[in-house]
């Protein structure tokens, strides 16, 4: 996509508190009775016009100016019935219109009243209020994740986000599973539909980090990925597929990685089966809100290329272990490297333990520029001049072997 076409929905979608108000109902309640008002008083003043000049009988010997017709108009579908500005004894045509309009300033003004009614008592103004903050706050944000779909899979996403303490966004065309999302801290949600650019760009894309896709269509998960690819070819987007075949057609869209949830399924019931004891402590890890543990990985930055594993000190300066690295443009991983590996550029350190730790070790070992930030803003107690941490910091857990799951 060309500069000047994103530059161009940039713009625009800056501006949804506007377009909310446009559309609402109490506004199209407002148009309705202004335009009765307008028609109103052009429908008396043609009158006049006819009488004045003689077609319509009595003849007027002058014509009716717009501030009268306009009055007349307003005392009409006010049902004030004040002074009348014309003498309509005589004047058939006249009271005729006159009856219409007032039925039909019946009919407009009750629509206008349950309008009115309706945008401030049925939330209609305060969504507009929060989706008006929502992409304030979203303007602001840099490297954080999308979700698109907060069903059952996208639910279970978003949990596990915001434990690794991670910005995120999510999109959603069902409102009632919004609101039960909103009550996750930290969240910010937009209600609309994922496949249109225009969301995408207002749920901030082109500067999020990963996009993961859990529409309950295939064919919708498709379409957002190749539209989020267009929009943004560096973020790194994942997908739900409902079949292992639907993967490679996922994949060959542009997805990153794909994931049928009934492969994954089968996987974990034959793990459940023969290493319950591994399924148990995962569980027990993932599941855990306070301090959350979790896997990790962290790409060190230019300053460790060329060193030595053991020169990092990790286990010893931040209490990780390390589990496996991972060499840049291989597939396969070192489990369990010794202190005498050697870091190439763009390696990757596995490890697992507290999210705040894993926080500490980015600012440690990783690229400002390119590492995935993934702790939580809590502190950890200080680190000495020696590198070790103070005493009430429990030392650091035996590396274990890599679980073959």
């Amino acid at each position: 996509m060309s500069r000047p076409a994103s530059s161009k929905k940039r713009s625009t979608h800056r501006d949804p508190p506007l377009r909310t108000i446009l559309k609402s109902r109490l506004v199209t309640a407002f148009t309705a009775v202004a335009s009765l008002l307008g028609l109103g008083t052009l429908g008396y003043w043609v009158l006049g016009q006819l009488h004045n000049a003689g077609i319509l009988e009595p003849k007027l010997e002058a014509s009716w100016s717009f501030l009268d017709c306009l009055y007349m108009t307003v005392i009409t579908v006010s049902t004030i019935g004040y002074t009348e500005v014309f003498p309509s004894e005589e004047l058939h045509i006249v009271r005729l219109y006159t009856i219409v309009l007032v039925l039909t300033a019946m009919i407009l003004v009750a629509y206008s009243v349950s309008s009115a009614t309706a945008f401030l008592v049925d939330g209609d103004l305060q969504r507009m209020l929060l989706r008006r903050r929502t992409m304030h706050e979203i303007s602001r944000l840099k490297g954080h994740y999308i979700v698109c779909g907060c069903g059952v899979t996208g639910y279970v996403i978003i949990e596990e986000l915001v434990a690794l303490g991670l910005r995120v966004v999510v999109i959603d065309v069902d409102e009632e599973r919004l609101e039960e999302v909103r009550e996750i801290r930290g969240v910010l949600t937009i209600q609309g539909d994922a496949t249109s650019d225009e969301i995408l760009l207002e749920a901030g894309v082109e500067n999020a980090a990963g996009l993961a896709v859990a529409l309950r269509d295939d064919k919708d998960n498709v379409f957002v990925i190749i539209s989020v690819r267009q929009l943004n070819p560096e973020i790194r987007i994942v997908s739900q597929a409902s079949a292992t075949e639907v993967q490679r057609k996922l994949l060959r869209a542009g997805a990153d990685s794909a994931v049928a949830s009934s492969h994954v399924g089968g996987l974990r019931l034959v793990s459940q089966l023969v290493r319950p004891a591994v399924v148990t402590f995962l569980d027990l890890m993932l599941r855990q809100k306070e301090g959350a543990v979790r896997f990790a990985e962290v790409e060190i930055g230019p300053e460790w290329c060329g060193k030595r594993l053991g020169e990092l000190s990790i286990e010893r300066r931040i209490g990780l272990p390390v589990l496996a690295i991972k060499p840049p443009g291989e597939a396969a991983f070192v489990f369990n490297p010794g202190p005498e590996t050697e870091l190439l550029e763009q390696t990757k350190i596995i490890t697992m333990g507290a999210v705040a730790r894993v926080n500490e070790l980015e600012r440690l070992v990783g690229d400002p520029d390119g590492a995935t930030i993934l702790g939580a803003d809590e502190e950890l107690p200080s680190i000495g001049p020696d590198g070790i941490m103070g005493d009430e910091i429990a030392p650091p857990p035996p590396t274990p072997p890599a679980p073959p799951l």
